[in-house]
């Protein structure tokens, strides 16, 4: 905040014996201006101030405005869930970053793993009931922010990012340039590899969706896949570029910014003029999957609706026949392409 705010220490009451997070049962929550902010030495794995000065040169006004770091958390996402009347008080566009999570969040029953150099945080976000502007649209548009925001800089922009369905970061390993030992496969084989994955959270009220958005991604770890430093050096080595790596504090705001720019235009026009910018980004374009609960049968990717969110496929069959399968609903085995129901 820009404001004049004394620092001062606040402690959240316990949760119940139920849920045993014992860091965010402990833990102390400092408000400091930009005066106050601790310095490099005090948090050495992220500098706050460092993050804030990139927020405001990429021009985020709304997301990442008030900044909350953790130098070991359960889970960025958890904390906020469980801290209702914290939540409540935070303005909306606060960022809840972690150095380190020990209790990472996926999708499903999916751990997060959250090692040094992964970017870990959550956006909380404010999201108004509107129906050019789905709120089911929204973990499309926080994902194409984050390729966006890194293939948006400039030399960056043939960098092998990629979307998975519905909101995954995928990069491609280069296993001909890893000399490091550090291999995303075994097999040492290339191909693309996980990198980043999105979590949302919401509730409704009062005609508003309050929306915790938990975003991952690795920068600067090469395992447990590969990062994006480690692509944009296999990138330079191809190409004889000299592209700087990416540090976490900018990295955050490039993400934020991009994804407070794309979200304005989204609030007005909906989804529709951005599936241009989401399709050139997404690694399934004409590809044929199975559909395990349609007697395995085959189909064709068509695209994304941009009002419901859902997956359009083809039956190769029957071309008459268009299937639309929901992102919460089915699981997608890019490898294998298949597209089967969860069953957890």
């Amino acid at each position: 905040p820009s404001d004049p705010v004394p620092t001062v220490p606040w402690s959240g009451k316990k949760d119940s014996a139920k849920d045993s997070d014992e860091i965010r049962d402990q833990s102390i929550l400092v408000l400091c201006t930009q005066s106050t902010l601790p310095g490099a030495k005090e948090t050495s794995r992220f500098d706050m101030s460092l993050a804030l000065n990139y927020m405001k040169e990429a021009n985020a006004h709304t997301i990442g405005s008030w900044l909350m770091y953790s130098d070991v958390t359960g889970s960025t996402q958890t904390f906020l869930e469980k801290n209702t009347r914290l939540q409540a008080l935070l303005p909306n566009g606060t960022v809840n970053v972690a150095a380190i999570q020990v209790s990472g969040r996926g999708r499903g029953r999916n751990a997060w793993i959250s090692p040094v150099g992964c970017l870990q945080f959550t956006t909380l976000l404010r999201h108004p009931n509107l129906r050019q502007a789905p709120v089911v649209m929204l973990q499309y548009l926080y994902s194409l922010a984050a390729i966006e925001a890194i293939k948006g800089q400039p030399g960056y922009e043939g960098l092998p990012l990629r979307l998975k369905w519905p909101n995954d970061v995928y990069a491609l390993y280069d296993a001909g340039n890893d000399s490091s030992g550090d291999s995303a496969d075994d097999s040492g084989e290339s191909g693309f590899v996980k990198i980043g994955g999105l979590l949302v959270g919401s509730s409704f009220k009062n005609n508003e969706f309050t929306l915790l958005f938990g975003f991952g991604i690795s920068v600067a770890n090469p395992l447990p896949t590969t990062s994006i430093n480690k692509i944009i050096r296999d990138y330079n080595l191809k190409t004889g570029s000299r592209l700087s790596a990416m540090s976490m504090e900018k990295a955050l705001a490039l993400i934020t910014a991009k994804f407070e720019e794309l979200y304005r235009q989204f609030l007005v026009h909906g989804f529709e003029p951005l599936l241009k910018s989401y399709y050139r980004n997404w690694l399934h374009s004409d590809q044929v999957v199975t559909l395990a609960d349609k007697g395995f049968e085959k189909a064709r990717v068509i695209g994304l609706c941009p009002n419901e969110g859902l997956l359009q496929v083809r039956s190769l069959l029957n071309p008459n026949v268009v299937y639309s399968l929901q992102p919460d609903g089915n699981s997608f085995d890019m490898m294998k392409g298949l597209i089967s129901r969860k069953t957890n």
